[in-house]
């Protein structure tokens, strides 16, 4: 008897849970273990749901619910953390998006947005709608542009656009008063709408954590370059691209004929090139200019970070340029690394193998 009254307790608590949610909700009586409750029940958003739901159809993914896709963590009903980056530290799916729905400015309740990895080329024009976003990871796309209303993003803490293939930074940006980083290394920018210095960045430093609050290296900034940032490093300065755990001097990709390596931007530091050929097959070539004797450590590593060819170590190289050679003869194609490193400083140079 005690037992089936339990049973009969616990079967109308869960119809009390259920019929608790509104028409705008769904109860889900179990969830998979990639989802997180931070507050409320499992009654959610039908909205949301759909979204998923539309990631998923709309790019072919095999997920047989739309809960199961990357890592999500809900707040009263509504999706707040969603991480779907598909390599990496944000790693929540191991699935190519290459479309964002339509629908996908629906997910209003949305802080924090971890899209890397993937091969999205354009946001959708409901993407502004997300106003309640403040961190936005999408580094790592094939985005051409970041769409005209970015600016609706009021509350936009941290953007980070590396590794895509931008032309332009619209003029709305500047409306993102509460941006504090800014992420555009590795683009294809040429130059900045004319408010851009009106952003209230920390164009100069980095955080406790040595990340810089700004960094724009790797571009095609040469000429009229905004003042705020013509005098900083940061305009040379990018991130490893897989795990961002180390920044790499990355100067802008300007017509510079009349340079050469003994003029280098740091005259204490040494120089690396750009490899070439790049992709290459067997063998690619740099050059190095070091401004007085020292010995220096060059290694290439794979692109899981593991070692494969020690090309100096610590060898004592003197005042002047070296011609840097890599054979991939005995590697297969990928991604590689090359690193030097004098002990101080040091620089990566990302290879491409090709067979």
């Amino acid at each position: 008897m005690q037992k089936q009254l339990i049973f009969i307790l616990i079967f109308f608590s869960a119809k009390l849970v259920y019929s608790q949610c509104d028409s705008t909700s769904t109860y889900f009586s179990q969830l998979p273990s990639n989802l997180t409750i931070l507050v409320g029940d499992t009654c959610l958003s039908n909205a949301d749901i759909a979204v998923l739901d539309s990631i998923i159809s709309k790019n072919n993914l095999d997920y047989e619910s739309p809960l199961a896709i990357g890592t999500q963590t809900w707040f009263n009903g509504r999706l707040r953390f969603f991480v779907a980056g598909n390599y990496g530290n944000s790693s929540g799916m191991n699935d190519t998006i290459y479309t964002l729905p339509e629908n996908f400015g629906n997910l209003t309740g949305l802080a924090t947005l971890y899209l890397e990895w993937h091969r999205i080329s354009e946001l959708p024009e409901s993407f502004s709608n997300l106003s309640n976003l403040m961190s936005l990871y999408i580094n790592n796309n094939i985005l051409t542009s970041m769409g005209d209303n970015i600016g609706n993003l009021t509350n936009l803490y941290f953007l980070d656009l590396g590794y895509n293939e931008l032309s332009e930074v619209p003029a709305s940006i500047c409306n993102l008063e509460n941006l504090t980083y800014l992420w555009l290394f590795n683009n294809n920018l040429e130059n900045l709408p004319d408010c851009f210095c009106d952003l209230d960045l920390d164009w100069l430093n980095d955080d406790n954590g040595g990340y810089p609050f700004f960094a724009i290296g790797a571009n095609q900034l040469c000429d009229n370059i905004a003042s705020c940032i013509d005098s900083t490093e940061h305009l040379t300065l990018s991130l490893d691209q897989f795990y961002y755990s180390f920044p790499v001097y990355s100067p802008q990709d300007c017509d510079t004929t009349t340079a050469t390596l003994e003029d280098p931007i740091f005259p204490y530091q040494f120089q690396v090139s750009s490899p070439y050929p790049n992709p290459f097959n067997p063998t690619v070539h740099l050059e190095m200019y070091v401004p007085h004797d020292r010995k220096m450590d060059i290694r290439v590593f794979d692109i899981l970070g593991n070692e494969t060819d020690v090309i100096s170590n610590h060898s004592i190289y003197e005042f002047g340029s070296h011609k840097i050679h890599w054979s991939s003869e005995n590697h297969s194609s990928g991604v590689y690394y090359i690193r030097f490193s004098d002990g101080i400083h040091f620089k990566v140079k990302k290879l491409m193998v090709i067979k």
